[in-house]
């Protein structure tokens, strides 16, 4: 099993996968993605195949089931990631992760969560909420909609 700050960073990139796919960044993200995969072996040929899939599906996806099949495949990379991590000495572990997460980064669309642990990756609504007093912070790539927006009382100002 992989420490936490791994397994948050497969899953960081199982999401950019799936939001990299079809874009003007999937070309040269998805080699990159075979290509640390493969880790230089004779797999990176089929991992661009299963990327190819991965692409095919979430364009045919019809509206209605497009959240479904994009949290299908990026739960899919995820474990693909996880996996190739676990492969790994555990001294290989961290730098190869380092690597993933770089890779992410440079090729992404920007539309994959890139906060700092602790982090929370969701593809669907997530709901935090304060109370008495206390302060919700976070970093939202999409929609915010707030409801009962926190008033203090007299006494707080």
């Amino acid at each position: 099993m992989l420490p936490e700050a791994l397994s948050s960073i497969a899953a960081e990139a199982g999401v950019a996968v799936v939001e990299t796919a079809g874009t003007d960044h999937w070309a040269l993200f998805g080699e990159q993605v075979a290509r640390w995969l493969a880790r230089g072996g004779e797999a990176e040929r089929a991992d661009l195949a299963r990327l190819a899939e991965t692409e095919a599906a979430l364009q045919t996806a019809a509206d209605a089931s497009s959240r479904a099949v994009a949290a299908r495949h990026a739960m899919v990379w995820q474990g693909r990631f996880t996996s190739a991590l676990e492969q790994l000495r555990p001294d290989e572990r961290h730098p190869a992760a380092a690597l993933l997460q770089q890779l992410v980064r440079d090729h992404s669309t920007g539309a994959a969560p890139a906060a700092s642990a602790p982090r929370v990756v969701a593809g669907e609504n997530v709901r935090f909420q304060a109370d008495r007093g206390s302060l919700v912070v976070g970093v939202a790539n999409g929609d915010v909609h707030f409801s009962s927006p926190f008033r203090p009382g007299p006494a707080q100002g």
